[in-house]
């Protein structure tokens, strides 16, 4: 089975688990003695789907999740946001040393300006050495 196959399988699995257990809390909140059967069968289901978890798990030793991602999720938040941000913040870190890059070129072509102006011969040493690389 290809990974996009294993991957849906896995979510397939958490949605049966996931609608499972909120049948069983349903049953057990508005538990009634007839009800007995209909909640051990779906008690059994709950089971049956942990224990396909567990076989998957194994499909997935080499998927690792940023802790971001967990923590999105323990927050309530959607976990395909954490992509979006991650490239917000990326964007934004990269404005920040495109600026700091400007400013230090602003600062050498200065910084060279001065020199050619104060200190020649040092200069002219810098400048040929920079050449000859």
């Amino acid at each position: 089975m290809d990974t996009s196959g294993q991957f849906k399988e896995l979510i397939d699995t958490l949605e049966d688990l996931t609608e499972t257990v909120k049948h069983v809390g349903i049953i057990a909140c508005d538990f009634e003695e007839q009800s007995q059967d209909v909640l051990n069968t779906k008690i059994n289901d709950m089971v049956k789907g942990l224990k396909k978890l567990n076989d998957l798990k194994d499909n997935f030793e080499q998927v690792q999740v940023p802790y971001e991602v967990l923590s999105y999720i323990d927050q309530g938040r959607n976990p395909q946001l954490y992509t979006k941000d991650c490239l917000e913040k990326a964007k934004q870190k990269n404005e920040e040393v495109k600026e700091k890059i400007n400013s230090l070129q602003i600062f050498k072509d200065s910084l060279a300006k001065e020199l050619k102006t104060n200190a020649p011969s040092t200069m002219e040493q810098y400048e040929q050495s920079q050449n000859s690389r």
